[in-house]
């Protein structure tokens, strides 16, 4: 019975409403805003596929913990994701973790891959908002991509399937210190 499901489904059943199809494509979703919680939604999907046998992928472009894992990556590694992390701050790490990122998107056919800190990079001119966007909108695969940074860049959202604004409502003081497990 489970030869009647394609491997790109694994969560379809016979109960399941929704019906496989080979014109169906990824997902490009982009997590953005001032508020907290948008790696954390992030990885909830890649978790969530991991889960399921899919395979995923995480890469950083957040140059901040260059030597520092937080709590995270510490998940990432027990589980066994693959991760890949900026080697070098500015757009001289950046670049070569695109092409990186653009290989994975290029050999994955199917799961999820998180770009972290994409966004920023790209807001901080360290990779063109127009080959980034170009990139994805030729991704014609069953690969989900899910983009992740405080500011939305439009052409990017122009082309994304699913656009999510995490607004900053309440957070604790700037002086307290962060939480381990919680902010890291």
């Amino acid at each position: 019975m489970a030869d009647e499901f394609p491997r790109s489904d694994p969560a379809v059943t016979p109960e399941s409403p929704e019906v496989s199809s080979p014109s169906r494509k990824g997902m490009l979703v982009v997590y953005h805003g001032d508020g907290a919680g948008k790696e954390s939604a992030a990885l909830g999907v890649l978790f969530r596929a991991h889960g399921r046998e899919l395979p995923v992928r995480h890469v950083r472009f957040d140059d901040t913990r260059l030597d520092d894992p937080d709590g995270d990556d510490l998940a990432l590694q027990k589980l066994g994701i693959p991760s890949d992390v900026i080697g070098e701050p500015g757009a001289n790490g950046a670049d070569p973790l695109w092409n990186c990122a653009a290989h994975h998107m290029s050999a994955m056919n199917e799961g999820v891959i998180v770009l972290e800190g994409l966004l920023d990079a790209v807001t901080k001119g360290w990779l063109s908002a127009r080959n980034v966007a170009d990139t994805f909108a030729h991704d014609d695969s069953l690969l989900h991509i899910i983009v992740t940074g405080r500011k939305p860049v439009p052409e990017i959202v122009e082309i994304a399937d699913l656009v999510s604004n995490m607004r900053a409502v309440k957070q604790r003081d700037a002086n307290s210190p962060a939480i381990a497990g919680i902010d890291y």
